[in-house]
């Protein structure tokens, strides 16, 4: 037995404010023989109904996952797979059905408040990964002591969080870091929650751990926790290495013997110095050459170890025997590579010079190799000309049933390799049609499916026939055009489940390179009946007349225009834009422009959106998480004031809108919506594809709209969050902005150069 296992669980009654639960795997004896024992540690800080659900789920899903692995069944026979590959198998494969399991439940879950362990213990090597706040210490004996030495305590997570606690969390990649090392001969490790070291001291661990059996150890330091006042759960793994131990005083008393291997290490030694005493002087000692090329090799490899990225981990190794596996393209392995490439070149050059230098060698070699090819010759013609020889020899009625049997064999295989081939192709043909049919009628269950808005299951059919298609043959024409048939009618049904409206023709209104071939259009926005585009490069402002598709330059611009950014309208549909340090404003009536300035101490250019309301600036600065209130004064925007509250994190905020709450958008897709400078909670449904990238947010009386330009498409959104559609075409190809008007039922897009529109369809 290498190791021996034991838990604790200590749960008070009262004044709970987390949910913990302990697991360790029972596998069979041939299963823990192959793959070792796995083990669970979890800790969730909240006490919710739903937590007990993604802990059972967690624990099932790994252990299925990892004891039902068809790798298990293979290492038996493939040297080069490893516990380690089939962990890292196990732990991808949770971390993606937990994503879907949260998704499918509706669960919102913080992974802040996560603390897991999940680990595999095999032999006397451990493999694990660890998140949040529960500890890995390792017990083992201080060498630096004597025989009667004292045991040590490290907390090896601790070394590793410095480093991690400030990276943000992906819930899809949870356990994406395994630490993987031998636990040393009688060593301990306990994995614990965060709390047990807070109330027991490192003395009083070790005392208790290295002095009793681990079942008793454990019994012992939950009677010593139960004595403590303290409403804390405690939660504890302690695994301790039993390996060698047995054996340990015998293979002491061992006494090193003259071996067969020791007598032919001297051989080389002696035949080394008997070389090296009959080479001739002048010539090249070879021998010499490669031992100096391998001294060098080796030199190089010692002075660039591999670098890794924990530094104070790799400075502990000695100690807690932990190492990473070595990347494929790791310096040792190239150098290795190397190294024996070169040796084996070094070798081959000295057998060849050897040879040649040495007539008697050469000379030898050289009647040995005439004489094999004689025998291969003669060997030749005896298996060529013998059976020529017997065929000659039979008599005529021979001859015949010979050539009749060979003709007869020679059918035979010929029926045989026919039939097989028939019975294929038959085969294929029911399997073929099995799988058509068997597509089609998900086919139909899916157009069933959204029929009755049973949008969840039609994604589950959706995902059952790609699965089936990974099966589909296509050796024939049919075959190729019945697989675009089913692939096409797929990506139709995927689009009305993601309700996509594609509008393959959307009608364009101008292009605005008709006007001038230089024109670098930025941005549009409507304002009673016509839109307004802006090319800063130009200094330009666009007029486009709706009604008659005119498009024209306002000429009459004598404001020093040098940004012409973040167009937004008043209620009397007079646009203003932000300029470098004012407000330029286009009145609707006269289309004459006008500059407000703004009072601002520090640099306007951190501004990334601005929008006029009630008479109001908004300038959204995530440089300093606020959004930066001005009072308008005559010709002039002063009296700032900080609207949001304090503690609001705006790092990668890019657009803002306004409809008396303010929505802030952030790159990555997020939207916040705040009430007096107030966070609301308030989320948007997940979408497929998923929305990664965002550029630009609209508010109407009903709807938000999404600018989507990495995957050239308009989202919308009602006001509760709640998905309505998504509008795509194939004529985006550098779309930049985008206006909307819901009493006309239409939106508008600037793509390029040109103004184009298609109508609005709400589901």
């Amino acid at each position: 037995m290498y190791y021996k296992i034991s838990q604790l669980i200590l749960t008070p009654n009262q004044h709970l404010t987390s949910t913990s639960e302990v697991f360790v795997a029972q596998p069979d004896a041939s299963k823990e023989a192959l793959a070792g024992k796995l083990f669970v540690l979890i800790e969730i800080e909240s006490k919710k109904a739903e937590d007990l659900k993604i802990i059972n789920f967690l624990i099932n899903t790994i252990n299925h996952g990892y004891y039902q692995n068809e790798k298990i069944l293979l290492r038996e026979h493939i040297s080069t797979l490893k516990v380690e590959h089939i962990f890292e198998s196990a732990l991808a494969k949770t971390n993606k059905k937990l994503a879907e399991f949260l998704q499918n439940e509706k669960i919102k879950l913080n992974p802040h408040i996560l603390n897991i362990t999940i680990g595999v213990i095999y032999q006397n090597a451990l493999y694990f990964t660890n998140l949040g706040k529960n500890k890995a210490l390792l017990i083992y004996k201080n060498k630096t002591e004597s025989n009667d030495a004292k045991y040590k305590l490290i907390d090896i997570t601790g070394q590793a969080r410095i480093t991690e606690e400030h990276k943000q969390i992906n819930i899809t990649k949870l356990f994406s870091n395994i630490i993987s090392g031998d636990v040393p001969n009688n060593g301990y490790f306990i994995f614990t929650s965060e709390a047990l070291p807070e109330y027991l001291s490192n003395k009083q661990i070790i005392d208790i751990i290295t002095v009793l059996p681990p079942d008793s150890a454990m019994e012992q330091i939950k009677n010593t926790l139960t004595k403590i006042n303290v409403y804390v759960p405690f939660s504890a793994i302690l695994i301790k290495n039993t390996f060698g131990l047995e054996n340990f005083d015998t293979k002491k008393q061992i006494i090193e013997r003259p071996t067969t291997q020791t007598s032919i290490k001297n051989f080389n030694i002696v035949e080394e110095k008997t070389e090296k005493l009959l080479t001739p002087s002048g010539l090249v000692n070879f021998s010499k050459w490669q031992r100096v090329s391998t001294k060098i090799l080796d030199t190089v490899k010692s002075k660039y170890p591999k670098v890794t990225k924990n530094n104070k981990l790799f400075l502990l190794k000695d100690k807690i025997f932990l190492k990473k596996r070595p990347s494929w393209l790791s310096l040792k392995k190239l150098t290795d590579v190397i190294k024996n490439i070169f040796l084996y070149l070094i070798n081959l050059f000295i057998f060849i010079y050897k040879t040649i230098t040495n007539k008697e060698k050469l000379k030898g070699f050289l009647t040995i190799s005439k004489q094999k090819a004689k025998q291969i010759i003669i060997i030749s013609k005896q298996l060529i000309i013998a059976p020529i020889i017997w065929f000659k020899n039979l008599n005529k009625k021979g001859k015949f049933f010979l050539l009749l049997s060979f003709v007869c064999l020679l059918l035979f295989i010929v029926n045989s390799t026919w039939l097989n081939f028939k019975n294929r192709q038959n085969t294929n043909l029911v399997n073929y049609t099995a799988l058509m049919k068997s597509i089609e009628q998900k086919q139909n269950q899916i157009d069933a499916s959204l029929l009755y808005s049973n949008e969840k299951g039609a994604k589950t059919t959706l995902a059952e026939i790609k699965e089936l298609m990974t099966n589909f043959n296509k050796n024939t024409i049919e075959q190729k055009e019945q697989y675009d048939k089913i692939f096409q009618k797929n990506i139709i049904q995927m689009e009305k489940i993601n309700k996509v409206i594609r509008v393959d023709v959307p009608t364009e209104l101008t292009n605005l390179a008709n006007l001038n071939n230089n024109v670098k259009p930025i941005n549009i926005i409507l304002a009673k009946g016509k839109i307004y585009t802006a090319d800063i490069e130009q200094k330009t402002i666009y007029s486009l007349e709706l009604a008659g598709n005119l498009a024209t330059p306002i000429t009459n611009i004598s404001q020093i225009v040098d940004q012409l950014k973040y167009p937004s309208t008043d209620n009397d549909n007079n646009v203003y834009y932000l300029n470098s340090k004012n407000i330029i404003k286009i009145d609707r009536k006269t289309e004459l422009l006008s500059s407000s300035t703004i009072e601002y101490n520090n640099d306007t250019q951190q501004f990334v959106d601005a929008k006029i309301f009630n008479n109001k600036l908004y300038c959204l600065d995530p440089k300093n998480n606020q959004v930066i209130r001005f009072n308008k004064t005559g010709d002039k925007f002063t009296s700032t004031t900080n609207w949001l509250n304090n503690n609001i994190d705006l790092t990668g905020a890019i657009s803002m809108d306004i409809d008396g709450s303010i929505y802030i958008l952030k790159n990555n897709g997020e939207l916040s919506k705040f009430i007096k400078g107030k966070k609301e909670d308030f989320s948007l449904e997940t979408i497929e594809p998923v929305l990664t990238q965002a550029t630009k947010i609209m508010l109407s009386q009903k709807y938000i709209y999404i600018l989507d330009t990495t995957d050239k498409r308009l989202i919308v959104f009602d006001k509760s969050g709640k998905f309505i559609n998504q509008y795509v075409s194939n004529k985006f190809d550098n779309l930049k902005d985008f206006t909307v008007n819901e009493t006309a039922k239409k939106i508008y897009f600037l793509n390029n150069t040109s103004i184009i529109t298609m109508d609005m369809k709400m589901n």
